[in-house]
């Protein structure tokens, strides 16, 4: 039942723009110079689905006929005309509806109006041009030259005029529009299709002067300030104004041929088809950027609301390293907000960073398909990664860089935390193998002005604590010796276990008297005092020790193999002692 109402609204509404057009565009019951009719059930059809079309068909064919009888009170020539419609009207929603965008939209993009004006301006009018103006010729004795091309024109340009219209206006474009402007856009509006029917009623209102140009400034004025809806409104209504006049013999349009009315209504059509088809493009144009510049702006609203909400900061640079736009908090990194970088130079950003900053923004200059990597400590613990790549603008030409930054602090400390935990020996605590050589050979390459030593501890008897006391037992006094080796040396020297019983130390001293009193006091520490185990139960372990001096020409190997030389002559000498490798 609501498809039935629908359709028979737009039979009503067919009926009233064909009578008023046939009444006030057509000659001595010609063709009418502009048909709209046609236009409104194609908008109609468009917003329903194919299986209703079938009802708006055959309301197109009642209004036509009505209006027809109505006006020219003639009887199966209105209906023949009403026919000549139908094939034009199906054509142009099919072919229509092939264009119509995801919201709604009928025109939206340069690609979509050269579609429209295709099907509008020239297949769908072919379609009933043929038998309507054999209609027209055969039932209201019409020229059949002058009525193919009137007919044809007066079709086309009804449906490329008037079906954007009828379409934005059902869709509910219209309506939506005037919600979302201000008042005084609305006053502006309302104020620029206001001088759109002054200057075309001034121009149409007189026939001393061919002023059919001026029209076309108000018209271009109206596309770049209000788009799609504005452009067809205003043609619309030069359209009206200038029907109604050619019709009256009044206006431009008169002076342009002394051969009568069909002369006079080809040129105001072609008049037509020249605002119409030079607007559109601009129009689609507009529309494709201001299309554009909504994506920008939403995807730059998006990068703000993303950058503001997480720790990242993003840096446009200039390719002279000046700050060109700034999106997140500048402030935890920079100590400034983000609008006080922007004109910055880059090496004014921040200074205990700048140089690491230039450095990555000059690489990703010169390698614009890579990326620069720069990790930068702030100081007090804090680090920053800066991520540079090369930009370019909307045309592709290069643009300078673009930085993401980011704290990278707990990053940092996670690293180094793995990084211990992997160089860390897991019972004791003190550096294992792997962590203790990478700090011996980054000693010896350092070649440190107080000299290197090198001692290696090995638990006397230890195979007899764990077999008579346990694994258990073994582990514990593992741990404290390694507690008492690392409160017996210094600072700057280092404590590692080789595995097993076996410990090392490097001690960042060539002076025989520290290096020695250090060992000694280990070795009759570790004599002296027992190990306490739970429930009062002591463990009495002692520890051999072998010492080597870093002279020039020793390397990393050839210190361990004589202090392990030291070691066993310790072992052979009777254990629990130190000794030196000659």
């Amino acid at each position: 039942m609501r498809a039935a109402g629908r359709a028979l609204a737009s039979a009503c509404l067919y009926f009233a723009l064909a009578a008023v057009t046939i009444h006030l565009t057509s000659h001595e019951g010609s063709i009418a110079t502009v048909w709209p009719a046609n236009a409104v059930v194609v908008a109609m059809m468009l917003q329903r689905p194919r299986s209703e079309w079938s009802l708006y068909l055959l309301a197109a064919l009642l209004g036509n006929g009505a209006a027809n009888m109505a006006i020219r009170g003639a009887g199966i020539g209105s209906l023949m005309l009403g026919m000549s419609n139908l094939p034009e009207i199906l054509i142009a929603a099919w072919m229509f509806r092939r264009i119509v965008s995801a919201d709604n939209a009928l025109l939206h993009d340069k690609g979509s109006v050269y579609r429209f004006i295709l099907a509008a301006g020239l297949i769908a009018p072919a379609a009933s041009t043929g038998f309507g103006a054999l209609t027209a010729y055969l039932m209201f004795d019409q020229p059949i030259g002058e009525s193919l091309g009137i007919w044809f024109a007066a079709d086309a340009l009804g449906l490329l005029i008037f079906t954007p219209f009828f379409h934005s206006l059902i869709a509910g474009h219209y309506v939506q529009c005037f919600r979302s402007k201000s008042g005084i856009e609305r006053l502006k509006t309302a104020a620029l299709q206001g001088l759109v029917v002054a200057v075309a009623a001034g121009v149409f209102a007189q026939s001393t002067y061919p002023l059919l140009f001026v029209p076309v400034l108000p018209l271009i004025l109206v596309t770049f300030r209000l788009g799609w809806l504005g452009t067809n409104l205003a043609v619309m209504l030069i359209a009206a104004i200038g029907a109604l006049a050619t019709m009256h013999g009044v206006g431009p349009v008169s002076l342009a041929s002394v051969h009568g009315f069909w002369a006079q209504a080809g040129f105001f059509q072609l008049y037509l088809a020249f605002l119409l088809l030079t607007n559109m493009p601009i129009a689609a144009s507009l529309n494709e950027r201001r299309i554009l510049l909504d994506k920008l702006a939403e995807r730059e609203r998006a990068i703000h609301l993303l950058a503001e909400r997480s720790s990242v900061l993003l840096v446009n640079f200039s390719p002279a390293g000046r700050c060109t736009q700034v999106a997140g908090d500048a402030s935890s990194i920079f100590g400034r907000p983000a609008a006080d970088l922007v004109g910055e130079d880059i090496l004014d950003l921040r200074e205990d960073c700048a140089d690491a900053l230039m450095s990555a923004h000059v690489e990703a200059i010169d390698n614009p398909q890579g990326k620069a990597v720069a990790e930068i400590p702030l100081g007090n613990g804090r680090w920053i990664e800066a991520t540079f790549t090369a930009s370019y603008d909307s045309e592709g030409q290069f643009a300078g860089s673009i930085a993401t930054i980011f704290d990278a602090t707990r990053r940092k400390q996670r690293e180094r935390e793995l990084a211990d935990a992997a160089q860390t020996d897991e019972l004791t605590g003190v550096l294992n193998r792997a962590g203790f050589m990478e700090r011996f050979q980054a000693a010896i390459a350092d070649r440190p002005e107080t000299g290197l030593s090198l001692a290696l501890i090995d638990v006397d008897r230890f195979k007899s604590i764990n077999d008579e006391l346990g694994h258990l037992v073994g582990d514990a006094v593992l741990r404290e010796i390694a507690a008492r080796l690392v409160s017996e040396v210094r600072e700057t020297d280092v404590v590692g276990r080789l595995g097993g019983d076996e410990f090392v130390l490097l001690l960042r001293t060539d002076n025989s008297e520290v290096a020695q009193g250090i060992c000694k006091r280990i070795v009759d520490r570790v004599a002296s005092e027992a190990v306490d185990m739970r429930f009062g139960q002591e463990v009495r372990t002692q520890i051999s020790c072998g010492l080597v001096y870093h002279i020039a020409g020793l390397g990393v190997e050839d210190m361990i193999h004589n202090a392990d030389m030291a070691l066993y002559a310790a072992k052979r000498a009777g254990r629990n002692q130190l000794r030196v490798a000659a």
